[in-house]
């Protein structure tokens, strides 16, 4: 297919394969980085694993890095605010519950919501998930490359294997995503979320190239 041929609104190949090795490795990093917290962006935003933290534990993190407002990047019935365990309006802080989808392209609605928070909490700010690497390490890229304004290539660093522990196999949604910004090279992108991403995911859907999803994170049958 030459360049002029290109379906400008096809789903670029994400590549990527699975294997025994790295779901070994993969077992071996959960063990050696239950917390998975780092730094985001100086002491404004940070990034973690919440599944083997405890309760109690967490408060004391949110406490200690004067989290104003937590995103929370699971599916809503496996998130902190459908579990109701921990007080974030009794600690003062901003709790939100957005499902970033890293198995494939995400909601564009969901996508929408993120950046808009991204552009109006109050800061520090945490993002988390259930093992801080997949989601959170696509949402910790896109907050580089909206907030920071890092080169694609800098930002994607926060999918990176070392430290944060992302593997590719099985989470190809925000490569999926990468290949589209290469392609497509938005001038802004917040305006190219907002009004090119949506139809990018409907042709795909159409065409079998995007796993239909619910807008609680439900997998749907392709139609």
């Amino acid at each position: 297919m030459t360049a002029a041929a290109v379906d400008p609104n096809r789903m670029p190949d994400s590549g990527g394969s699975g294997s025994r090795v790295t779901d070994l490795l993969g077992g071996l990093w959960r063990k050696a980085f239950r917390g998975n917290l780092h730094r985001l962006d100086g002491d404004v935003a940070w990034r973690m694993a919440r599944r083997s933290v405890p309760d109690r534990r967490f408060t004391t993190i949110l406490g200690g890095l004067g989290i104003a407002t937590a995103i929370d990047l699971r599916r809503r019935h496996s998130s902190d605010g459908a579990s109701g365990t921990i007080d974030f309006e009794g600690l003062g802080i901003g709790y939100e519950n957005v499902h970033l989808r890293s198995s494939d392209l995400p909601l564009p609605e969901n996508l929408q919501r993120l950046v808009r928070l991204f552009g109006e909490v109050k800061r520090p700010l945490l993002l988390y998930c259930k093992r801080g690497k997949d989601k959170t390490g696509f949402a910790s890229t896109l907050y580089r490359l909206l907030i920071n304004g890092d080169p694609i290539e800098v930002a994607y660093r926060q999918l990176a294997w070392i430290p944060f522990g992302h593997r590719k196999a099985r989470h190809h949604g925000p490569w999926k995503f990468r290949a589209l910004l290469e392609r497509e090279r938005p001038a802004d992108l917040r305006i190219w979320i907002e009004e090119r991403y949506p139809q990018i995911y409907a042709a795909g859907l159409a065409r079998g190239e995007v796993q239909p999803i619910s807008a609680d994170g439900r997998n749907l049958p392709a139609s």
